[in-house]
């Protein structure tokens, strides 16, 4: 496990002893299948702002009973906060993955955990099956995001900047390096983080080797944007670390995009042009 770090007192070790106790009394009331300790037990740091994460995994049958005592939410004892939902085994077993069940914040989570309590092997088996990321959903979540990166780079800026709105060039500057940042960890087939608390979460952590341009990376969040000058210089570096990292823009300017969708004017067809012309 990698251990994640972050400034004040790692309580790692006792909300680890307090889940192992939590999960022998659990893991004895019939239907629960298994128990996985998630968030920062999982990831190796737990501080005075971290809840104590499980997920119990119960048969179907058993759910509604079961989480009426287990999954009331809100509580806090001994200083630590409980967070322990209750779900379905079979659901999540029966859901392909990827998928809207499994997705990659799921995913993500899931992967970051470690199993306390385990029947036969389900949940050993069950995380197995479902934490993969297969090339073809890589490909499309780095087409998704690098289109999302160029259009706030290239053409949102720009409108913006021609329209003389700072907080809106401030914003496309934001926009793009969250979809930089996600095109990272796609690269790099590391599943994505639960948005916005953990965005950052391999690049500070130095898990991902992009983690070296986090200095360039957090200027658009850590350095006030003042002037136009200031956004264009960022912008500017943005879009070379783009290219550095692999990200491939399909147009140099806004000019360039308004010039290909006259030509896409041009290529379609008679009935298009008839009822969209005037």
């Amino acid at each position: 496990m990698k251990k994640v770090k972050y400034k004040g007192k790692n309580r790692y070790n006792e909300f680890l002893s307090a889940a192992k106790i939590i999960s022998k009394k659990i893991s004895k009331i019939e239907g629960v299948v298994g128990i996985l300790a998630t968030g920062g037990i999982g990831r190796g740091y737990c501080d005075d702002y971290s809840d104590l994460d499980l997920i119990v995994y119960v048969d179907a049958k058993r759910v509604k009973e079961i989480e009426k005592y287990i999954a009331v939410g809100s509580l806090i004892y001994k200083n630590i906060a409980l967070d322990t939902p209750v779900e379905s085994y079979q659901i999540a077993l029966k859901h392909k993955s990827p998928s809207k069940y499994w997705s990659q914040v799921m995913r993500w989570d899931r992967k970051n955990s470690q199993i306390l309590f385990d029947t036969e092997h389900k949940i050993e088996n069950l995380l197995q099956e479902k934490l993969v990321f297969p090339d073809w959903e890589q490909k499309g979540l780095l087409k998704k995001y690098s289109d999302e990166v160029e259009d706030h780079l290239k053409y949102s800026f720009e409108m913006w900047e021609k329209r003389g709105s700072l907080i809106n060039l401030a914003d496309s500057l934001i926009k793009a390096t969250e979809y930089i940042i996600l095109w990272i960890y796609a690269k790099n087939k590391k599943f994505q983080p639960y948005l916005p608390k953990w965005l950052f979460y391999h690049l500070e952590n130095n898990f991902v080797p992009e983690s070296k341009y986090l200095d360039i990376i957090k200027k658009v969040y850590l350095n006030p944007i003042k002037t136009t000058v200031q956004a264009k210089r960022i912008r500017t570096e943005l879009i070379e670390l783009s290219k550095n990292i692999g990200i491939k823009f399909n147009y140099e300017n806004l000019k360039d995009i308004f010039k290909q969708d006259g030509k896409n004017w041009e290529k379609t067809s008679e009935e298009t042009k008839h009822y969209l012309s005037w």
